[in-house]
């Protein structure tokens, strides 16, 4: 079996020579079979290179080396009695010297060179520790900052702030951050923000319509009445910053330890 296949230019390849003598064809035949292969120009290029060979009289004729795909796409269609053995053969045969060459190529370390892997590996580690414990000091002093805003009077701007950097930690858009909170706000404490910023909107639209026949823009609503202000309005600043605070240190974990 390993006289079906050799090295060639560093690759596993078999010619046209031994496949017209495996398959019990001429030499010319396989030779134009090559020629008349119905094939890319790239994919013949890649897997058929032309090259010679000398026979017994000192003559110097054509033949063709290919790769395995090369001679796969040539005796595709090539039958008889024992084609299907000898295509068994090629392909096992291709394997077998693929495997050869690639336990020949694997890398060898010396002791010295295993030494300095092993040093190198250690120092890799020290360096991904450290890195490891100062995010665990970035999270505890993370935890110990939201422990004193859980336990203080939170105020408008504070509240703000931490929306701010709840958005840098999770790239979330501040509406949809407010909006999130208002729907746990709605299903934990039954407080529907949203409805009331709209019903306060409303009523001074209203006003503003009887008083002088023409509503205010929306973006000047927007200002006028907020979410915030109406929270603190209606006493229920806390509630919002006590989850709002909850998301950031769930944040802030899955971030460091994921």
């Amino acid at each position: 079996m390993d006289k079906l296949v050799f090295i060639g230019n560093g690759k596993v390849v078999t010619d046209s020579l031994l496949v017209a003598e495996k398959f019990g064809k001429t030499h010319d035949n396989v030779l134009r079979d090559i020629r008349n292969l119905d094939c890319s120009s790239e994919f013949r290029l890649l897997n058929f290179e032309e090259s010679i060979y000398t026979n017994e009289r000192g003559r110097v004729y054509p033949k063709v080396d290919m790769t395995r795909d090369g001679f796969t796409f040539l005796v595709m269609g090539y039958t008889g009695k024992d084609a299907g053995r000898f295509k068994e053969d090629y392909i096992k045969a291709f394997n077998l010297l693929e495997q050869t060459i690639a336990q020949q190529t694997q890398p060898q370390l010396t002791t010295m060179e295993m030494v300095a892997f092993l040093a190198n590996q250690a120092v890799q580690k020290e360096k991904e520790d450290a890195r490891r414990d100062q995010e665990l000091k970035a999270l505890k002093s993370g935890f110990e900052t939201i422990t004193v805003n859980l336990t203080a009077v939170p105020d408008a701007a504070k509240v703000v702030d931490l929306i701010n950097e709840y958005s840098r930690w999770t790239r979330m858009g501040h509406n949809e951050i407010y909006n999130r909170i208002y729907d746990t706000m709605k299903d934990q404490h039954g407080i529907n923000v949203l409805e009331r910023v709209q019903r306060e909107r409303d009523k001074i639209n209203a006003d503003r319509i009887k008083s002088i026949g023409r509503p205010y823009a929306e973006s000047t609503l927007k200002k006028m009445v907020n979410g915030i202000d109406v929270m603190v309005r209606m006493g229920a600043l806390d509630k919002f910053h006590s989850i709002l605070v909850g998301m950031l240190a769930k944040a802030k974990s899955e971030r460091i330890f994921n």
